[in-house]
């Protein structure tokens, strides 16, 4: 039986319709709970749900019985590292309630989630304040556009300073923010949240010179009545700031023992709703996590944007797939029900989407929440690849056949196959350790990892040609075909020319000469996809000096196989080098840390480009090998005193330093059959 729920504080009345934009039992609340780790993220989402009648009983992290965290390894480690959904209801608002990871090896997780918000508690702590995920996360929130509440939790700890924290947030996050409250006995077990009273005329000249700040209309109404603003005007205008992101809410409490829960869901539902979507639109939903069924079915985790999905529909899967659903639930306080259907605003696991991805849009509808700047937001792709080997041999394939279905659900998972084990992209250690239990806990599959290292190309450094000339002994195929290779700008990718005369090409098979060269240039994805050293080659221009053939051959699939043989041998001939991974960083310390921070990217031969100093922060801009980016995150923990922040993406590639060494990737593929006759290699 669940437990009742409390009532709203006053101050904050959801069914004001100042400050909900509709009108009541018609809103929804998809609501994302993030945090730096440790900050109290999975304590305050068993909080909200315990104060919201959705569960009995509050579970504690460390004693692993958190609703949310359902991973043995999240369990044992005590952190979030796949998005959950749980749900509430409260005065007319239905709150799912989306708990994210807050470690930096998900930081893709996290963002597929939080684009399928409508508002977000960023959570910190009231000792640790502002840390370096604190940032990377209220940057991604508004990246996305979505409003942000920031609850300031564990005001009941040793050294707990709300004030402290609060400066901390307007230096280094935002100067928008809207405190909602102060706190008695900060740093003691009797600790307490307490609300503004709105109706106070003390309290309301504080609120209306805060919003006054941010808000034309109100400053102006404020100077000519020389008076602060009533309860309703300043409800009304904190909503519309809040909504726009124009201004944070700041409440304070502790999930542990309960205080500001209330008043935060209060709040929360008042000002952070928004209208549902049109439920008679097309569809539009996006898949935002993927799980296997106990069934072993796909289960999609999908938040619709508009229209309704419903069992038996056929959908779009994107392009010219489809898929027909098979079940839907919807989640409600107690966890996902089944229902006949799900309608826009609404999030839902769903049965029958095999195919689908995540990340992957269902439907043709176009009632997407474009991100700010009009643009989804990208994700950063993982600079890192690992080899995974069964410590059973016999197991190897097994290992790569689950490999393949975690691939097929996530993009970010590239999957390379190689003998005796098999190669994917990684995040980071721990990242490793979840692949790890997931493999052991779902396909009974013990794992070790191996060779990690940065993710590195190879270029051509010189001009190599190549044929393979048709009715060649040695040739199996009924194609001929030329080609010569050679290094192409940097960040050019791959580029095709079809230099040999359009007589000589197999035009009965492809239609005209664009039909041709597009299905070239889809034929060398395999050939480049590894170098003489393994990896992909890039930035090459391949250009096809030759091609013979007699009707009514060749089949698509003889040009296919011979441009394979010709393209591999020719980068062959070319010769390669092999470049490494360089992102562009950007650094934020305390100005007093500055020198300690410079030694540090010394000793990982960082190339600071430019220095600047805002009040008590300093940024330092530059470039640095991806290979060192964590080892320097390490380090600046003790270099700015836990105060520091690295962001970081990839930049551009360069040939590996003489002093330096990049073993081969892996066991290369075998190049298959036939002979190709070429040139020797031409100096680049």
């Amino acid at each position: 039986m669940h437990r009742p729920h409390s009532p709203v504080p006053a101050h904050l009345d959801p069914h004001d319709s100042a400050t909900t934009g509709g009108p009541p039992g018609a809103r929804r609340l998809n609501l994302g709970v993030v945090a730096h780790v440790d900050a109290g993220k999975t304590s305050l989402t068993e909080a909200l749900l315990h104060v919201g009648g959705a569960i009995d009983q509050v579970g504690r992290v460390d004693d692993g019985t958190t609703q949310t965290d359902t991973l043995s390894l999240e369990r044992r480690r005590g952190i979030t590292i796949r998005s959950a959904v749980a749900a509430f209801a409260i005065d007319g608002v239905a709150v799912n309630l989306v708990d994210t990871p807050g470690h930096p090896d998900f930081i893709a997780e996290v963002d597929r989630s939080l684009a399928v918000l409508d508002g977000a508690i960023l959570v910190l702590s009231a000792v640790e304040g502002v840390q370096a995920q604190t940032i990377v996360l209220y940057r991604a929130l508004r990246r996305l556009g979505i409003p942000v509440v920031f609850f300031v939790n564990k005001i009941d700890r040793a050294g707990a300073d709300p004030d402290a924290v609060v400066e901390r947030m307007r230096s280094r996050l935002s100067p928008a923010l809207v405190p909602l409250g102060r706190v008695r006995d900060p740093g003691t077990a009797a600790a307490e949240a307490v609300p503004w009273a709105w109706e106070d005329p003390v309290e309301a000249e504080r609120l209306t010179e805060l919003l006054a700040d941010h808000d034309e209309d109100l400053l102006a109404q404020w100077l000519a009545r020389d008076r602060p603003a009533g309860p309703g005007r300043l409800r009304a205008v904190l909503g519309r700031l809040t909504r726009a992101g124009a201004a944070h809410p700041v409440l304070f409490g502790s999930a542990r023992t309960g205080a500001g829960v209330r008043t935060l869901i209060g709040s929360v539902t008042a000002l952070l709703p928004v209208p549902p979507g049109d439920e008679q639109a097309p569809l539009a939903a996006q898949v935002f996590k993927v799980e296997r069924a106990p069934g072993g079915q796909r289960a999609c985790t999908v938040r619709l944007r508009a229209g309704t999905l419903g069992v038996r529909d056929r959908v779009p899967l994107g392009g010219d797939r489809t898929a027909a659903v098979t079940a839907v639930e919807v989640f409600e306080p107690g966890g996902p029900v089944p229902r006949p259907r799900a309608t826009a605003g609404q999030i839902a696991r769903v049965l029958g989407l095999d195919g689908a991805r995540i990340g992957d849009w269902i439907g043709d509808g176009t009632g997407r929440r474009p991100a700010a700047g009009g643009g989804a937001a990208a994700l950063p792709e993982p600079g890192f690849e690992t080899r995974v080997v069964a410590r059973d041999p016999a197991r190897q394939g097994e290992a790569h056949q689950a490999l393949t279905e975690l691939a097929d659900i996530d993009p970010l998972i590239a999957l390379r196959p190689e003998r005796g084990a098999a190669r994917i992209r990684i995040y980071g250690e721990v990242q490793q350790e979840v692949l790890a239990d997931t493999l052991a806990a779902d396909y009974g599959i013990d794992v070790d990892f191996r060779d990690t290292g940065v993710v590195c190309v190879e270029r051509p450094s010189g001009t190599g040609a190549a044929a393979l000339r048709l009715g060649e002994p040695g040739h199996p195929y009924e194609y001929g075909l030329a080609v010569t290779v050679e290094p192409n700008a940097p960040g050019s990718g791959v580029e095709l020319v079809v230099a040999a005369h359009r007589s000589t090409l197999p035009l009965h098979v492809y239609g005209n000469v664009a039909g041709y060269r597009a299905a070239l240039l889809a034929y060398l994805d395999e050939p480049l996809a590894a170098g003489p050293h393994g990896w992909r080659v890039a930035d090459v221009r391949v250009t096809v000096t030759g091609s013979d053939y007699v009707a009514p051959s060749p089949r698509a699939v003889e040009v296919r196989l011979t441009t394979g043989l010709v393209v591999r041998e020719a980068v062959g001939r070319a010769g390669t080098v092999v470049c490494e991974p360089v992102d562009r960083f950007t650094l934020e310390a305390p100005a007093d840390d500055l020198s300690a921070v410079l030694a540090l990217l010394g000793r990982h031969g960082a190339v600071p480009e430019e220095m600047r100093t805002t009040g008590p922060v300093a940024v330092v801009t530059g470039t640095l090998r991806t290979a060192d980016v964590q080892a320097v995150r390490a380090g600046l923990h003790g270099a700015a005193h836990g105060e520091g922040l690295l962001e970081s993406a990839h930049d551009h590639y360069r040939p590996v330093r003489a002093t330096g060494h990049v073993p081969p990737r892996g066991n290369v593929q075998p190049r298959g059959n036939g002979t190709v006759r070429g040139s020797k290699r031409q100096p680049g």
